[in-house]
């Protein structure tokens, strides 16, 4: 198993929650371990990520 450090851009809903950013990280077939919003636009959400790779 790896862990590996990605950043992600996800479309900015203007109604940020938990739910919302793991169900985009889970689209883009990413496991996070952990994750964190590192910046905010009008139209995204940068998140860095630690994938969880098999």
């Amino acid at each position: 198993m790896q862990v590996i450090s990605e950043i992600v851009e996800i479309p900015n809903n203007h109604a940020p929650s938990v739910e919302y950013i793991e169900g985009e990280l889970t689209k883009r077939n990413i496991n996070p371990l952990r994750w964190a919003v590192v910046h905010v636009s009008d139209t995204i959400y940068t998140v860095s990520v630690a994938n969880l790779k098999e």
